[in-house]
């Protein structure tokens, strides 16, 4: 089995994506930052600024998604997937 390093790219509408998760989940902005434990002016450098997020505050948005069954507004699997990956390859 040959190993490849995974290179991980942020979708360019990752802002949009937010916008999106925060009005489906019906969470105000100060909600959604308390439950990422960080300040509601982080959330809008997310927003506005083109500022990322920590992948450790990806995985924990990723996740409350999930809880709430909105992990498809944030993630497309086959979509946000890089080109040429093959899941099968990760067994």
């Amino acid at each position: 089995m040959v190993h490849r390093p995974f290179e991980f790219e942020f979708p360019p509408d990752f802002a949009d994506r937010l916008t999106r998760f925060k009005e489906a989940s019906g969470l105000s902005w100060r909600a959604i930052a308390r439950m990422l434990g960080v300040s509601p002016s982080r959330l809008r450098q997310w927003r506005n600024k083109g500022v990322l997020p920590s992948l450790d505050h990806l995985f924990l948005l990723l996740l409350i998604a999930e809880r709430m069954g909105l992990r498809e507004i944030l993630m497309w699997h086959e979509r946000d997937l890089p080109s040429g990956f093959d899941p099968k390859e990760m067994r």
